[in-house]
């Protein structure tokens, strides 16, 4: 059972910059914001990211370390000062990624948290079901796996922005390709019998999945981000970046199978100001069971 997580945190958040203001008020949660930190949004009293630590905790995990920038503060002092005290379960640390050069280059910086061992690769602005993760940890140590999850169960805001996400197909229940932000992500069909909790196999008839970067990996991936290829550039005039994708395509054309594991959950996605009003919602609406243990942990310590 895998017990470690790397928690892609090291963004530059300008895609959250616009109108900002009109969403956050605090002013330290406000510069953590500006400088990228947008993980330190909270909603309650609580941090995003802490709703993700819950979930891990929940899922067997016991080793955390969360890439940042160099220059990033929020939290590094959050988890090593309160947030250590509200999660005792989990050893929280931290890589730093000197350079933004894409989440391979992200993931090769956590190489030493890694060592030899298997661990999951999620990204900090995305809140994913505890189903999701309970499935990963369970990755049978000789392969890679990611969850492939059903644009059926996304809610409706996280739905329209679909042409952004990336789609996978499969084939024997193993991931078969990804198709980067395709113009129509419907046409994109699996049949297949796919994983499911206890490494299970389900009938998966004419859904269309969708990649959001939630992975488990043997410690070859390390490997595979030092050599892959810069991606192509996503926008004229910009260089391309090492993708975590690539290095997992890598991976499978070496002979490391990818399992795709089938969720139908919901994903909550910070990406922009306005998710926030839509994610507090959500929250709010679908996870209150969460909210009352982050209450209580930190309630704790007054």
């Amino acid at each position: 059972m895998i017990k470690k997580a790397v928690i892609l945190a090291a963004g530059s958040a300008t895609r959250m910059q616009d109108n900002i203001d009109r969403y956050i008020k605090n002013p330290v949660e406000l510069k953590a914001v500006r400088k990228g930190e947008k993980m330190a949004v909270r909603f309650g009293r609580f941090p995003f990211l802490d709703y993700q630590m819950i979930n891990l905790i929940k899922a067997g995990i016991k080793d955390v370390s969360i890439v940042l920038k160099p220059d990033d503060e929020y939290f590094v002092n959050h988890y090593t000062g309160i947030g250590k005290k509200a999660f005792p379960e989990l050893n929280i640390s931290f890589s730093f990624q000197n350079i933004p050069d894409g989440t391979a280059h992200a993931v090769l910086s956590s190489k030493d948290f890694v060592g030899k061992d298997n661990f999951l690769v999620l990204n900090g602005d995305n809140l994913y079901p505890l189903k999701s993760l309970q499935m990963l940890v369970e990755t049978p140590k000789t392969y890679a796996s990611l969850v492939g999850f059903d644009i059926d169960g996304f809610n409706p805001h996280t739905r329209a922005k679909l042409k952004s996400f990336a789609v996978i197909t499969t084939r024997n229940g193993m991931l078969e390709k990804i198709i980067e932000k395709p113009e129509s992500p419907e046409s994109f069909r699996v049949n297949d019998r796919l994983y499911t909790l206890h490494n299970n196999r389900i009938e998966v008839k004419e859904k269309t999945l969708i990649s959001m970067n939630l992975w488990a990996f043997p410690h070859g991936i390390i490997d595979a981000c030092s050599r892959v290829e810069r991606h192509e550039p996503r926008k004229p005039g910009k260089p391309g970046e090492y993708e975590l994708p690539d290095a997992a395509m890598l991976l499978k054309n070496e002979a490391t199978d990818i399992l795709v594991y089938y969720d139908n959950g919901d994903v909550l996605d910070l990406t922009r100001a306005e998710d926030i009003e839509i994610v507090g919602t959500e929250i709010q609406r679908k996870l209150s069971n969460l909210i009352r243990e982050l209450e209580s942990r930190y309630g704790k310590m007054n």
